[in-house]
């Protein structure tokens, strides 16, 4: 399956800060990739690498099998970019700026997918956007996303300010856009939980720790989580993540291949299973 994206030993310091080190992983063409992680990580920083925005210490990215930072212009016209959350231009009016949109697209433009996405929110195509709520605005970003026609969608926490309402209106018609598996989308987001219909695959960035790289569906399928007795010795328990100690019981979480001795499986969630992956502090 042809990669859309990939990155290979990628490194990023912010002077002696280590954002991290040797990152490798891929988005296959058709494929929905969640970069995940805590604040800090380096999920924005890979958002700027891929975009050309900021050169790495060291490695490569490349989408389209051109280098990053060197994309010619009908590569860039393939990629919808979602960037920190909301479009500029308050003083323009919704169709304003489908407008001034469209301009830069010509013939690849389709301005019919942004008014159709327009018209569910039932406000005048005169309103600027200052005026519009929060989750109006997000409709109105996804919207002109849409009449790009990517191929590729790079959406960087499309879910701020976002209430579950919007939150899950935009994952809806995401879902609906990349329906058929033309189109490649890598996303990040702090909510998890609105992801576990949409993603295939997740990449996982940990602070001090080696990324977490495979399918959503091995990850939930392997990753395990049990309960312990309080005063439970968990030092000589293999392939521990991370651990939780409660007021009556201890929980521990990682790959396990046999359940420990004493131990009651935990029904994880996926975002469940993703605290105990990252560590919930």
């Amino acid at each position: 399956m042809e990669n859309i994206i990939e990155c290979q030993n990628l490194t990023h310091h912010y002077g002696n800060k280590k954002i991290y080190e040797n990152l490798n992983f891929s988005v296959k063409k058709g494929r929905v990739v969640g970069l995940l992680g805590k604040n800090g990580v380096g999920k924005s920083t890979t958002i700027n690498i891929l975009m050309g925005f900021l050169k790495p210490s060291s490695g490569e990215c490349k989408i389209y099998n051109q280098n990053a930072n060197e994309l010619d212009n009908a590569t860039k016209a393939k990629i919808g970019l979602l960037y920190e959350g909301h479009v500029c231009y308050d003083f323009l009016t919704i169709q304003q700026v489908e407008r001034l949109h469209a301009a830069h697209y010509k013939d690849r433009w389709k301005k019919e997918l942004y008014y159709e996405l327009i018209s569910k929110m039932g406000v005048s195509l005169n309103q600027k956007l200052h005026t519009l709520s929060c989750g109006q605005r997000s409709q109105v970003v996804l919207g002109l996303i849409f009449a790009q026609d990517p191929e590729l969608l790079i959406l960087d926490d499309y879910s701020i300010g976002l209430d579950t309402g919007y939150r899950r209106l935009f994952v809806e018609y995401l879902a609906e856009f990349i329906k058929g598996g033309n189109r490649s989308v890598l996303l990040t987001s702090h909510i998890v939980s609105d992801l576990v219909h949409l993603i295939d695959d997740i990449v996982v960035l940990r602070k001090d720790k080696e990324p977490y790289c495979d399918t959503l569906a091995n990850f939930r399928q392997n990753f395990k989580g049990y309960s312990l007795p309080k005063d439970t010795d968990i030092s000589n328990i293999k392939d521990i993540q991370t651990s939780l100690n409660l007021k009556e019981q201890t929980q521990i979480f990682g790959f396990f291949t046999n359940a420990p001795q004493n131990a009651k499986e935990l029904n994880l969630d996926f975002e469940e299973a993703f605290l105990g992956l990252v560590g919930r502090y």
